[in-house]
């Protein structure tokens, strides 16, 4: 487990002030808990704000359900490195990646008027300025915060709901707290479905084909936050079944 090493310009160092102060107090309350597959506290992995998120024009907040093979990294460390750097993730380049390309394109889009699809660059290009002052940026953070290491894309719900059943016990929501410190203008989920009440009270909007519409109700404030495909969701139209569904929230 370890804390985001990157430079934050001086308007997101409270805000990753205070995630790091959570993020103590869940390091604190997992310490003796039992997870599935043995794990520990010390397996945990930090997510949190890419540089430059609390000036974005509209800051989103991508929630996924687990990281793979990254047990005791820091999450955004290391995607903001694949993003600016290596231009990949894994075997595949962002452009390939459609977990990583749909999350930069869809913030370049709503950051830039929620111009068309077709006007939105490729990721790799994107990815140039990423949490740069004129580039786009965003937040981050999984539904489980251990990590599958079990080399298999399929997610490992046992550990998930291991994870899950932990908090509970907790008399704070790390989820809600967490999403109170980014305080987003939108939230967008992967494909969560029953488990979102995990993350705070749902009052249901709207559901669609490609996309079911809630409010989140935290302790301290209320998010619009949109279910959709999981980013990684094979033979889904990027536009159709993404960009569009939120836009239509924009509108």
């Amino acid at each position: 487990m370890s804390y985001s090493q990157l430079n934050f310009p001086e308007q997101d160092t409270s805000t990753q002030s205070a995630l790091n102060e959570l993020f103590s107090q869940l390091i604190e309350f997992t310490k003796d808990k039992s997870f599935p597959h043995n794990r520990t506290s010390k397996d945990i992995v930090l997510d949190g704000i890419y540089p430059n998120y609390t000036s974005q024009k509209v800051k989103i907040l991508f929630i996924g359900r687990e990281s793979l093979g990254l047990a005791g990294e820091n999450y955004i460390d290391l995607m903001h490195h694949a993003y600016k750097i290596d231009k990949r993730v894994g075997s595949k380049t962002i452009n390939q990646h459609s977990f990583h390309r749909l999350k930069l394109s869809i913030a370049y889009g709503l950051n830039h008027e929620c111009c068309s699809w077709e006007d939105i660059p490729p990721a790799s290009e994107i990815a140039d300025t990423f949490g740069e002052d004129n580039g786009v940026s965003f937040a981050f953070m999984n539904l489980s915060k251990l990590s599958n290491e079990s080399e298999d894309w399929q997610v490992d719900w046992e550990l998930v709901d291991g994870y899950l059943d932990v908090l509970k016990e907790s008399p704070i929501n790390f989820f809600s707290q967490q999403i109170d410190i980014l305080n987003p203008d939108i939230i967008l989920t992967m494909n969560i479905e029953g488990r979102l009440n995990a993350l705070g009270e749902l009052s249901p909007v709207k559901f669609e084909g490609n996309a079911s519409h809630y409010n989140l109700i935290t302790d301290k404030s209320s998010y619009p936050l949109i279910d959709l495909y999981h980013f990684s969701a094979i033979g889904k139209s990027p536009k159709e079944c993404f960009y569009d569904p939120i836009l239509e929230y924009f509108k």
